[in-house]
């Protein structure tokens, strides 16, 4: 530890050598926490420590050998060393060495380092004044000048301006980016460069992913049911705050006390939905009361560590046993935001919890005018498609009619079981055929298992037939007519419900087998299943959706086909389950049902379409003529993608002008009373306390309301000891990759020792003295010689300063997970720099939300992934819908947290699962495809182009020999592919970007693979 390192050689110093070492052993039974002190022996304080205790005392100052703490520490009795052996902790001998120094030196004890306010230091005076570029470097030299270290060499240019570019906008530069930056001879250049990224847009995007993860931004409530919720107002709000570098100060009243000031704007009170955030229920069987409990003690947990570095939720069942925080205080923060109207279950049917309300975006809307633009030509080409390609599509659609069905095949089914979960009719089953109907009337649930029969073709589906007539001669075809009631509701007029499937089959030999029954998700909402039907001929069916109308005549039968056939030669006779309902009086008096076997390759067409489509031209009446052409404008896949494009340009226009609902804070008309709870238990209520702050700190600015505005206030005073510091040290992490102070939610006894007290204090008193300017603090650290250093760094260095504390070299970590697929995007030419706006869905592996909704029991819990299209799947992934019970599979790979709970430090894990990630992934196998098309395209020969491609993921130049190598690689793909054009073709129809069809498919796949080599490499995932 480099506290203890330096005590070696300097006077021991309380709080940066001693209190560590008290704090992680002695605090928990001597320290602040009455409940759980031993002994009535504090050794956080002096006067306790020093006490006369009859003849001795547990610590005499300046006489270890005299001091009873001493000896016990020192002891080799197991029956009174300290730390007990029990508490399984034991002081290594450099830290004895060090409690003994302090002792003889005087035992003096400090405040906190934390809890007193910072104040601005002498700057160090360095002998090398031609390395130090700003204030910064004057601190950081000094250090190395005590440790015996020298600073590394200034990074390269196509290094410090990828590190620039990525630390300031979260996106890589391009070819052309660093060949301009190297290239310039200005004196100035670097400043330059530094102004125009902290002017770009991307960087509030850059600089809200962190404040996210602290305010645990999601688009659900969390919890079992996981509904949705709006909240993206707010995380406009962020961005557009780090862009107009709104000083921070104001960034945290605004959002802690929006809604308090006085002739709030709209703005204002979007931005106090940051304590909204925090995870809801509307579950029945959970506790109200309880839940209020937990939402607030979630508030108080974020607003410690986000906000003030401090550990408060530990004083949520008893004192504070490291920090002067009293239980008491604790439900004095607690009572600022029990102030709230919430109610304890709400957030249903993804209608925001309350309190909400409907606001515009902060975002400017200077697309506007460009989007209308876009929008009308697009609405002006899809009422009048091109007739040639409405020929050409009509040409198409009589081709597949010619062959529907002729692969289909239907096989009974055996019927094992029947059951009604509720009461209803009387039935049986008949040959193992049938299920017949005695009688019956309402709503009846069946569920019916039965066993799919062994077949040459795999089973792609499910058929239930419906005869009306019990009469009815065996076959796959309903037979006999329905109930023809006039008037009334549907069931009087003969009507049948599918009420949900089962989701797994089983074999004979019990092993399990997916079975999901929806063919095309697309058609699916989140709360409705969608029956998939066939077309008509031989398998006639017409029938579809969650309460299909059945016609009076014509057969009746419902087909379901499966996501995915089942292999029914390899998993023989599985078994199965269908669930569904009918109303009375009864559709069928008896049910028969079939698996259904083969392919159909036909026309999805409806039957309206059909027949004006086989009718001849000469035949067609002009309405049917205007019918076809507004079918195939609505609906053909030659129109598809300005379909999709023209509906996400009306949504992005109406994002950037109209009103949208957002979750707010408010203070209720008659607030709840806040009360000290027993062990924290909410049904445990003892002493009534007020709003109040603790003794430690620094007391509320005069004349401060008791609430949460008067809170805000004292957070945001100059004096306060916490706040500024907590905010540069973060920042510093944003660019270090690690804080001055590396536990960056602790600044408390726990927290570790700065490694640069006297820079963070000085950065800090500089933030308040600047009008607590954002970007001018980001530029101070990125313009020092510090920040500029290479990453390069000697096996000696690393070995002796790994977490690189001492700064000797530049910082080097993995990109965070945004910002690895962010990277690829850009790399790739896919990326949509659009700011803000709602969440999206791109591409995931699966329906994950289907596995963990509970899918089909109710409408509350029965969600499905809807994918997005056209440009919605290539924004930045900080727009991503982030689920808080399945957050995004590609970027939870890469350590994103659930956002259940505020997280300011990331954790960085290095797993086998990422590179299958970044080498499968739809999303990343497109872009490497996309970027495959740009290497392609550059001029020059292959060497030229490999050049391109690498000096793009990388921002540096190949060198020879990693020419050679993807040289080799490019010769070894082409000709795999050449030799089998068909994997090629598969290889490129990951994801949904037009591919350039003049590259042929085995060229184009071979570049791609090399791309996906580059996209790949270390430093293509990593900040240098």
């Amino acid at each position: 530890m480099l506290a203890e390192a330096s005590a070696s050689e300097a006077k021991v110093d309380y709080n940066r050598d001693v209190r560590p070492i008290l704090s992680e052993n002695c605090f928990a039974c001597h320290g602040f926490d009455e409940a759980s002190r031993e002994a009535d022996l504090r050794l956080d304080v002096s006067d306790s420590a020093t006490e006369d205790r009859g003849g001795y005392a547990a610590i005499v100052a300046g006489d270890s050998a005299a001091s009873e703490a001493w000896r016990r520490i020192a002891s080799d009795d197991e029956a009174e060393v300290m730390p007990p052996v029990d508490s399984h902790r034991e002081l290594t001998a450099e830290q004895k060495e060090i409690l003994r120094r302090w002792i003889d030196e005087g035992a003096v004890y400090a405040k906190h380092w934390a809890f007193i306010p910072p104040v601005k230091q002498t700057l160090p005076d360095v002998a090398d004044q031609g390395w130090v570029k700003n204030e910064v470097d004057r601190f950081v030299l000094a250090k190395l000048k005590a440790e015996g270290l020298q600073p590394a060499d200034e990074a390269s240019r196509q290094m410090v301006i990828r590190r620039l570019f990525l630390d300031l906008t979260g996106l890589p530069p391009g070819v052309d980016e660093v060949e301009a930056f190297v290239a310039d001879e200005r004196p100035d250049a670097y400043e330059l460069l530094v102004d125009q990224l902290l002017a770009s847009p991307h960087f509030g995007e850059r600089m809200a992913l962190e404040w996210l993860d602290a305010a645990r931004y999601a688009d659900t409530n969390g919890f079992s049911i996981d509904g949705g919720r709006h909240m993206w107002l707010w995380r406009d709000w962020v961005i557009n705050a780090f862009n107009q570098n709104m000083p921070y100060d104001q960034f945290l009243v605004e959002q802690l006390a929006g809604d308090l000031l006085p002739n709030h704007t709209d703005a204002q009170l979007v931005a106090s939905g940051f304590q909204r955030n925090n995870m809801v229920t509307h579950e029945g069987g959970t506790i109200p009361e309880e839940n209020l409990t937990n939402y607030n003690a979630d508030r108080v947990k974020t607003l410690g560590e986000a906000v003030l570095g401090l550990t408060l939720g530990c004083a949520q069942c008893h004192d504070h046993k490291y920090d002067p925080l009293t239980q008491r205080e604790y439900y004095q923060f607690f009572a600022y935001f029990n102030m709230l109207s919430d109610i304890g279950l709400d957030g249903d049917a993804g209608v925001n919890p309350r309190p909400y309300f409907e606001a515009k975006t902060v975002l400017p809307a200077d697309e506007a005018p460009a989007l209308r633009e876009r929008i009308a030509k697009l609405r002006e080409e899809l009422e009048h498609p091109a007739a040639e390609a409405i020929d050409k599509w009509i040409a198409e659609q009589q081709q597949s009619l010619a062959t529907r069905g002729r692969d289909l095949e239907l096989h009974p089914a055996e019927v094992l079981k029947v059951s009604t979960p509720n009461a209803g009719s009387g039935f049986d089953v008949e040959d193992g055929r049938f299920v017949k109907i005695a009688s019956g009337g309402g709503l009846v649930a069946y569920d019916v298992s039965m066993r799919l029969p062994a077949t040459d073709k795999p089973i792609t589906g499910v058929r239930i037939v419906f005869h009306p007539d019990a009469d009815a001669p065996r076959g796959g075809w309903g037979f006999g007519k329905l109930p023809t009631a006039d008037a009334g509701s549907p069931a009087e007029k003969g009507t049948f419900v599918v009420t949900s499937f089962s989701a797994s089959a089983e074999s004979v030999t019990g092993d399990q087998v997916n079975l999901n029954l929806l063919r095309d998700v697309r058609k699916a909402t989140a709360n409705t299943w969608h029956a998939d039907y066939r077309p008509e001929g031989v398998l006639d069916t017409g029938l579809s959706g969650w309460s299909p109308q059945v016609s009076h005549d014509g057969p009746v039968h419902l087909t379901i086909t499966f996501a995915e056939p089942i292999d029914a030669s390899q998993t023989p006779y599985l078994t199965t389950q269908v669930n569904f309902g009918v109303n009375a009086p009864l559709v069928a008096k008896r049910f028969e049902f079939f698996a259904v076997a083969g392919a159909d390759d036909g026309s999805d067409l409806p039957a309206e379409i059909i027949a004006i489509v086989e009718k001849p031209t000469i035949g067609r009446t002009e309405a049917e003529q205007v019918r076809l052409k507004d079918y195939f404008a609505q609906h053909s896949a030659a129109t598809e993608r300005q379909r999709v494009e023209l509906v996400n340009l009306e949504e992005r226009l109406r994002v950037l002008t109209e009103k949208f609902p957002t979750m707010v804070m408010d203070q209720a008309e008659k607030p709840r009373d806040t009360f000290i709870l027993e062990r924290g238990n909410y049904a445990a209520p003892t002493e009534k306390v007020s709003p109040g702050t603790p003794a430690a700190l620094p007391p509320l600015p005069p004349d401060a309301p008791g609430n949460r505005l008067g809170l805000a206030q004292w957070i945001a005073a100059p004096n306060h000891p916490l706040t500024a510091r907590v905010a540069v040290n973060r920042l510093w992490q944003t660019l270090f990759g690690t804080g001055i102070v590396k536990t960056t939610a602790d600044f408390g006894a726990q927290g570790e020792w700065p490694s640069h007290p006297e820079l963070l204090d000085w950065l800090a008193v500089d933030f308040v003295e600047s009008g607590w300017d954002v970007k001018a603090l980001v530029r101070k650290i990125v313009t020092s010689a510090t920040y500029r250093q290479t990453s390069a760094a000697s096996d000696e260095l690393i070995e002796r300063d790994p977490g690189n504390q001492l700064l000797a070299r530049g910082p080097r970590f993995r990109l965070s997970a945004e910002f690895i697929r962010d990277a690829a995007l850009k790399s790739s030419g896919l990326l949509v720099a659009r700011i803000g706006g709602p969440s999206v869905n791109p591409y995931t592996p699966g329906d994950l939300w289907r596995e963990i909704s509970h899918y089909g029991s109710s409408p509350a819990t029965s969600q499905a992934f809807m994918q997005d299209h056209g440009e919605k799947l290539y924004r930045r992934s900080l727009y991503t819908y982030w689920k808080r019970t399945v957050p995004p599979p590609n970027m939870a790979a890469f350590d994103a947290p659930n956002r259940e709970i505020c997280t300011v430090q990331r954790a960085s894990t290095t797993t086998p699962l990422q590179a299958l990630v970044l080498l499968n992934d739809v999303q990343f196998v497109e872009a490497s495809r996309g970027l495959a098309e740009r290497m392609v395209k550059q001029s020059g020969d292959d060497a030229a182009r490999l050049r391109w491609g690498f000096k793009e993921c990388t921002s540096r130049p190949a060198t020879d020999e990693e020419l050679v190598v993807l040289a080799e690689m490019l010769g070894r793909e082409r000709a795999r592919y050449a030799a089998d054009e068909g994997a090629a073709v598969e290889y490129l129809a990951s994801g949904e970007s037009l591919r350039d069809e003049q590259i042929p498919p085995a060229e184009h796949a071979a570049w791609s693979q090399v791309a996906s080599l580059m996209m790949n490499l270390s430093e293509a995932v990593t900040r240098n």
